[in-house]
């Protein structure tokens, strides 16, 4: 019985040694955990990447675009990764560092300003027929341009909010035209065309009921307002054989009848003879076989010709089965030296199709 009570004894002072090293074994601290910190983004000024009190990391702003991956060591839940403008004492976003999981990461979108969470592109397309045009985000230029415009641009953003993009002419106050940009939509795009006095950015190029046929809409402007008699005016085509080089009026004729306010007509051409033609076309007064020029009051040029239907001999519009085009169509001078000599006004056209495609 003694014999039972020692065995006994010594087995339960065992079993509370085991338990009291297990205890002070729990009592010893974690070791530190390494992480792999990411951050992305970009930023328009030089930046400083803290951890605990020491720099880890720099971004460059001439590089633009933020590409930090370093490895941190974390003891506990209070460390945090500190960002700040280099040299400046300021903390522009911190972000606690966890123990898990080992791929952590954040993104930054600075502007100088205010840290953004996000950036979704932006691709402003267009053609400004004369002066220059401001594009304004939130109401500060981000950029000026004249003639055409084919920018992509980053705009900063935060998830679920929204920014304006206005656009203007250079040195006046007047907003002819304004953008909702949204932050859930990563690719957007601007595409417009000004001819001067408004913005137009909803040109649909349908395409021809007739898909032999070849759809073009224009508008008219003239280069010599001084000798121009201010009517509408009708565009009569030619097929110009290239061979040949002769020019011949296609029947039953087609005119297409532009108004002088500069605003768009549309028509459907069929297909020409053969693949060595081309369309050419005349400007006339509207409804006659009368050019819409008065006489040279003002030499156009030097040796004073009188003005002449050209009858196809110039301007060039090159046929496209199926597809669907907009021309800007200006007057252009050519000058005939033979007999009779003149002055034949034909129109050099300027292809907007890309900026609405």
């Amino acid at each position: 019985m003694k014999l039972k009570i020692f065995t006994l004894s010594f087995l339960s002072l065992v079993l509370l040694l085991s338990l009291s090293c297990r205890k002070a074994e729990l009592l010893e601290p974690e070791q530190p955990k390494v992480i792999q910190f990411t951050v992305t983004g970009s930023t328009t000024v030089d930046l400083e990447y803290l951890y605990r009190d020491s720099v880890i990391a720099t971004t460059k702003a001439g590089t633009g675009s933020i590409n930090v991956k370093t490895l941190l060591s974390v003891k506990d839940q209070n460390a945090q990764l500190l960002v700040r403008k280099k040299g400046s004492t300021e903390i522009i976003l911190s972000k606690d560092v966890m123990p898990a999981p080992f791929n952590q990461n954040i993104a930054i979108f600075y502007d100088g300003l205010k840290v953004y969470d996000q950036a979704i592109s932006l691709l402003i397309k267009g053609y400004a027929l004369t002066g220059e045009l401001e594009f304004l985000l939130d109401g500060n230029i981000i950029l000026s341009k004249s003639g055409v415009v084919d920018n992509r641009s980053s705009i900063l953003i935060n998830k679920g909010t929204s920014r304006e993009i206005q656009i203007r002419k250079k040195g006046e106050t007047t907003v002819l035209f304004k953008k909702t940009i949204a932050s859930n939509i990563q690719q957007q795009n601007i595409q417009f065309f000004f001819d001067g006095v408004k913005i137009v950015d909803n040109v649909k190029l349908d395409p021809p009921a007739n898909s032999a046929n070849m759809m073009i809409s224009a508008k008219f402007e003239t280069r010599y307002p001084a000798q121009f008699k201010n009517v509408d005016v009708d565009i009569v085509f030619y097929a110009n054989n290239q061979t040949t080089k002769v020019a011949t009026k296609i029947s039953p004729e087609i005119r297409l009848t532009l108004a002088k306010d500069g605003s768009f007509n549309t028509i459907e051409l069929p297909p020409l003879p053969g693949t060595n033609y081309i369309y050419s076309f005349d400007i006339l007064e509207k409804g006659t076989n009368t050019v819409p020029y008065s006489s040279l009051t003002t030499p156009l040029i030097t040796s004073g010709f009188p003005f002449v239907a050209n009858n196809g001999r110039f301007g060039t519009l090159t046929f496209e089965a199926g597809k669907s085009k907009l021309f800007l169509i200006r007057d252009k001078n050519n000058l005939i030296t033979t007999t009779p000599r003149g002055t034949a006004l034909s129109g050099e056209l300027t292809d907007l199709s890309q900026y609405f495609q």
